[in-house]
């Protein structure tokens, strides 16, 4: 088989299905796909709908919400040479069979980001075919080989910069990560489930959290004050009412840190790391 789409859900049943139909029409009339999707123990009826609606979709139900972790039960069961990684509110438009030949191509990439439109988390600032650490989960592609080599996604984070985790991995296992522009994700981003400020404390505490745990000893505690400083920025753009976000942040950060055993990447890993993500750029010249 060449594709496993594997979906994640969590109450958000009408979304679910629409992209569940969007991505039937999609690989209408080909036989060499699966579609997975996992249910994050949803109290909606997402998974009496998917099961009556569409009967050919695998289904798995979790009796507890993982967060993004949820994802490593599709990626575990995929028969796809290739899964493509969908949010429950996201599908693929078009361009996939140009992906897939780019992955086909070169076996070195291990994860393909695609052109997502709309939403927050847009990635069209990206450079096409260029090497990065961006993907966004809810429109990109990743080799089944990889995930049988550095596994899923971390637990310890629940939500939100899951991505950037993956990705140090990705790189330190020897894999590339590359952009491309030609396969295009809509991203409908349902309200249900966000709110700024879970997205703020979660991303600031994981990414503060990623360079504690992959960088090295000489070198995690400047770049952890880079992540908050450079996030604590966005003051200016959220307003003082999410200063007690960034407060909550640092405070989860300091619990997190606790349970976290150090497994520092390659250095040229962290460099390339270090310089590909904003937020652990130098402060204003400073730090």
């Amino acid at each position: 088989m060449k594709i496993s789409f594997v979906i994640l859900n969590y109450n958000r049943e009408k979304e679910l299905l629409i992209t569940i139909a969007k991505t039937l029409d999609l690989m209408a009339g080909r036989s060499d796909y699966e579609i997975i999707v996992v249910d994050n123990a949803s109290s909606d009826q997402s998974v009496a709908s998917v099961s009556t609606t569409f009967p050919q979709v695998s289904l798995i139900q979790r009796s507890k919400n993982n967060g993004i972790a949820g994802w490593n039960d599709g990626f575990a069961v995929a028969n796809g040479e290739y899964m493509v990684v969908l949010d429950d509110d996201s599908n693929i438009v078009s361009g996939l069979d140009k992906a897939i030949a780019v992955l086909d191509d070169d076996p070195k990439i291990g994860i393909l980001a695609l052109n997502v439109t709309g939403g927050a988390f847009p990635t069209d600032y990206l450079i096409h075919m260029e090497d990065n650490i961006d993907f966004i989960g809810c429109g990109a592609i990743i080799r089944k080989t990889l995930f049988d080599k550095i596994g899923g996604f971390a637990e310890w984070l629940f939500i939100y910069t899951h991505e950037w985790e993956y990705a140090i991995r990705c790189l330190d296992a020897g894999y590339r990560i590359r952009y491309f522009a030609n396969c295009f994700v809509d991203h409908r981003t349902s309200v249900i489930n966000r709110s700024s400020r879970r997205l703020k404390v979660f991303s600031v505490r994981n990414e503060m959290a990623i360079v504690y745990k992959f960088f090295d000893k000489k070198d995690r505690t400047k770049y952890v004050a880079r992540v908050y400083l450079n996030n604590l920025k966005g003051v200016y753009r959220l307003g003082l009412r999410s200063l007690p976000w960034y407060f909550q942040a640092l405070t989860e950060f300091f619990k997190l840190r606790k349970q976290l055993v150090h497994t520092p990447v390659r250095p040229e890993v962290q460099d390339f790391y270090s310089k590909s993500c904003w937020s652990t750029r130098r402060f204003l010249k400073i730090i």
